[in-house]
């Protein structure tokens, strides 16, 4: 029987966005498995409950996310399509708590081993969560679109992947972790944009919105984030 090459490549497509959601869903459990998912065993932190929730609702994220891979993968497009609308609250959510735990985390003056002084890394914080709202919101948008829907989906996870990648460095290094991390999601951007090539010859636009969206949140943030008027905005947002 001669194979079906549309339906060869619809199910070669499953497996990869299945695979490249399961591995983002892997770092970040890598990242913080010491001192959220394994803290018990580990570090044993005494976390706020603000930190609990902002871990569980990102975490909620990364499951739907891997959810709805599997549920093309699995041709339950309707189950998708009602998840998908769900979502929408998590967003919302993910939004807020990153927003608070940002600017908490700059009232304190935190800033990662190497990293710029407190408020210029809020810019990367709170520039990098705008990416991803706008990502996400793009892809709601153009949830008819499928193609596009669900690059921009991965693009957006990929843009969240800063901390736990960060994490996972700072497990073995504290130089230069943040170039690093970037250079990490970048490579990921890249790799799916090699794999439409290869198996399109072309590279889908969505996933160029999104490596142009990494781009800005990173230069915007490098370039941005120790300038004047940033630096009022962030003494306004922090209160410091």
């Amino acid at each position: 029987m001669a194979s079906n090459p549309a339906l060869n490549a619809r199910l070669r497509d499953s497996r990869f966005y299945l695979f490249i959601t399961i591995l983002t869903a892997a770092l970040v459990f890598a990242g913080f498995a010491r001192t959220f998912y394994l803290n018990g065993f580990f570090a044993r932190l005494h976390l706020p409950s603000l930190f609990i929730l902002h871990g569980v609702v990102f975490s909620s994220w990364l499951v739907v996310v891997v959810t709805q891979a599997f549920l093309v993968s699995a041709k339950k497009i309707q189950i998708h399509k009602k998840l998908g609308y769900a979502s929408i609250a998590i967003v919302v959510a993910m939004f807020t708590l990153g927003w608070i735990m940002s600017v908490q985390a700059a009232q304190r003056g935190f800033t990662p081993p190497g990293g710029p002084p407190p408020l210029a890394f809020l810019a990367f914080q709170l520039f990098g969560l705008f990416a991803f709202v706008a990502l996400i919101a793009a892809a709601y948008l153009l949830r008819n679109r499928p193609e596009t829907h669900k690059r921009l989906m991965v693009g957006a996870t990929i843009l969240l992947l800063t901390p736990a990648v960060a994490r996972i460095f700072l497990l073995f290094t504290t130089n230069a972790v943040l170039p690093k991390t970037l250079a990490v999601q970048l490579a990921l951007l890249l790799a799916c944009m090699a794999y439409d090539f290869f198996t399109r010859k072309r590279v889908h636009v969505a996933y160029i919105w999104s490596t142009l969206a990494f781009f800005m949140f990173v230069l915007g943030a490098i370039f941005g984030g120790t300038t004047s008027p940033w630096m009022a905005i962030a003494h306004w947002i922090t209160g410091v």
